[in-house]
């Protein structure tokens, strides 16, 4: 199982788990919030760059959503997957399910923390926003 799957599969647990531990009663908020958490521990080696892409996408597509009751929506799940990918520097992976905002805020994020950050980590995170027309 590689680190996208594994992922995959906590986000699918933590959805699971929030009905279960809840009497049944699923909250989206609390579960898509625990779904940012899961992505800022999963990637502590980039600490705050990995919380700001969080927090992104939990204030920008979950808690903007118009349908919250029913989120993490596929969607979602795609894009917080696409960032997954981003920070694991998937060159293969699909990220068209991000947009031209999201790849300007990611190279925002990357500037803002680049002198905290591995360099080929740094390297390869700025090749991905070059190669999807975020630097021009």
């Amino acid at each position: 199982m590689n680190s996208i799957d594994k992922f995959l599969s906590d986000i699918q647990k933590t959805v699971k788990y929030d009905r279960a531990n809840n009497g049944g009663h699923y909250d989206a908020k609390r579960a898509c919030t625990q779904i940012a958490k899961l992505f800022a521990n999963n990637n502590r080696h980039i600490d705050s760059l990995a919380v700001s892409i969080s927090d992104y996408w939990l204030n920008t597509y979950i808690l903007g959503s118009s349908d919250l009751e029913n989120e993490p929506s596929e969607e979602n799940i795609e894009r917080i997957k696409a960032f997954q990918s981003f920070v694991d520097s998937d060159d293969s992976a699909d990220f068209s399910v991000l947009t031209a905002d999201d790849w300007e805020t990611l190279r925002d994020f990357v500037d803002d923390e680049a002198e905290n950050l591995d360099l080929d980590a740094l390297q390869n995170m700025m090749n991905l926003i070059l190669q999807n027309g975020a630097l021009e």
